[in-house]
């Protein structure tokens, strides 16, 4: 069953939003990583590695979705049902990823933060950005609901 034009045209800005946001987002991330890349050894080496997995998750989960998303409004009209479960499953994919990769990084920054008066420090920073991570895979569902209303109001009630 098709969906009427008004229909298709909400979901598709609703689709394009949610792809603009995931390219900032995965933009944000990548700087991230190379921050981590590009710390110099003696001064922020506790730094390099957890900032390199979150930010390389961060920017390619948020990638994912933007691509899951993308793929979704372009073809809205032939092969909707599979394409949303497509987009479903990858959008699922980035955010479990993006989740496991938040705890990696915490228990990596544990392990190779510096002894001494700064290990609190360095902790902290990367926990903190582990959790921005984790909270940002969490918070994201935005192909999900963006598919649901409209399937939603696509489908007829059996009532």
């Amino acid at each position: 069953m098709s969906m009427p034009v008004p229909e298709s045209d909400e979901l598709r800005r609703r689709l394009s939003r949610l792809v603009l946001v995931h390219v900032a987002m995965s933009v944000a991330f990548t700087l991230l990583a190379v921050a981590g890349v590009a710390s110099p050894a003696r001064r922020a080496g506790a730094f390099a590695v957890p900032w390199l997995v979150i930010g390389a998750a961060g920017a390619l989960g948020a990638l994912l979705i933007a691509a899951a998303a993308w793929r979704l409004r372009g073809g809205l009209a032939a092969g909707r049902a599979s394409r949303e479960r497509a987009a479903v499953r990858w959008e699922t994919s980035a955010r479990l990823g993006m989740a496991l990769a938040a705890a990696v990084a915490l228990v990596v920054g544990v392990a190779v933060a510096p002894a001494g008066s700064e290990r609190g420090f360095v902790i902290g920073v990367d926990a903190a950005l582990a959790g921005a991570l984790a909270l940002f895979a969490l918070a994201t569902g935005d192909v999900r609901r963006a598919v649901d209303p409209a399937r939603r109001r696509a489908t007829p009630s059996a009532g």
